[in-house]
């Protein structure tokens, strides 16, 4: 990508950011950030707290792409990068770093790095955790009045057609993946059970959607009654008024460590400071931890309110209490696994 495809971007984006923003459009080849988002709730919980927030210093246009999808965009243009600030779960963000896109967060620039509390800093120096994900059952309580306890609950024969899956291109289906290994004997290493538990799936499954936002829409659509899926995905739906609702399984829910990161030759570095600074500030943190975004702060000074205290009693008690993956162990083989479930998992 050419820096004439960069500029091309921004000045295609201005639209868009006058929009979302409340910004005049021509602010936006001079003073905006590009920073990715995931597609769903978490764009609109960006859009909505973070772009108004970071208003008061600059502006920024936001792209919603998969983490894995936003690697590849940076490596293809590595000296005019198409985004400033990137979005990666702690999967993506291994390959990330070891591809050398990325720079180190100037801990002593920050005026909100000291409120984030140790277990969410970066052991090498790079952006803290912003948000903390929490993957459970999603399902629609007046189709199933009783909750499911267990992701083996999806197998249940009178849930078919009505099951709802997505692929492995996000965090989301990559845990569930592991998740259905281990509980059929196999490992963060050894994916072959979940490979052949998906296929006896496959008769339950009604969609197969593109991305965690996606497969969240097909329970407003009507089309699933049951997911997996993240905890902020289906209380932004419950809070639209759609049946749906949430349910840890038994063996614990996942949970997700989400950072954003400076990119390597992003247009304005004291702008991409900024712009994290606001993220994991107070009053950043306590917008999107609010209904209907229930985002997981990880600012020491914003506590867990309304719906999210109905899955944890804090961010200390999610983590501690819950699924933490060991993505080093597999995050090489995903490659290798995306593709295979594109090629053998149809309906």
């Amino acid at each position: 990508m050419s820096l004439s495809r960069r500029s091309l971007l921004a000045t295609g984006s201005a639209a868009l950011a006058a929009a979302g923003l409340g910004l005049p459009s021509s602010s936006r080849a001079t003073t905006s950030i590009v920073a990715t988002t995931y597609p769903g709730s978490f764009d609109e919980a960006f859009r909505a707290v973070v772009g108004p927030a970071f208003k008061k210093t600059g502006s920024v246009t936001f792209t919603p792409l998969l983490g894995v999808d936003q690697i590849g965009k940076i490596q293809a243009s590595r000296n005019a990068p198409p985004f400033d600030v990137v979005l990666f779960d702690e999967g993506p963000l291994i390959p990330a770093i070891a591809s050398g896109v990325l720079e180190k967060f100037p801990i002593e620039q920050s005026k909100s790095y000291a409120d984030i509390p140790n277990v969410f800093r970066h052991p090498d120096g790079y952006a803290p955790v912003i948000t903390v994900q929490l993957i459970g059952i999603a399902y629609n309580p007046k189709k199933i009045t009783t909750p499911p306890t267990s992701w083996e609950d999806l197998w249940k024969p009178e849930y078919k057609g009505r099951v709802g899956i997505t692929g492995l291109g996000s965090s989301l289906g990559t845990a569930f993946m592991v998740e259905i290994a281990k509980l059929n004997g196999g490992s963060e290493t050894n994916i072959e059970p979940a490979f052949e538990a998906i296929k006896k799936l496959l008769p339950n499954v009604g969609a197969i959607a593109a991305s965690p936002g996606a497969l969240a829409t097909l329970f407003q659509q009507g089309e699933i009654d049951i997911a997996f899926n993240f905890w902020n995905n289906v209380a932004l739906l419950a809070a639209k008024g759609v049946d749906i609702a949430f349910a840890k399984p038994k063996s614990g829910a996942v949970v997700i460590r989400t950072s954003a990161q400076i990119v390597k030759n992003n247009q304005d570095p004291k702008a991409v400071l900024d712009y994290l600074d606001t993220v994991m500030s107070v009053d950043t943190q306590k917008g999107i931890e609010a209904a209907p975004w229930v985002m997981m702060p990880t600012n020491s000074k914003v506590a867990l309110t309304g719906a999210n205290l109905t899955v944890a009693k804090s961010v200390d008690d999610l983590v501690a209490n819950n699924v933490l993956l060991d993505w080093t162990k597999f995050q090489a083989m995903r490659g290798e696994w995306i593709t295979r479930f594109s090629k053998e998992v149809k309906i």
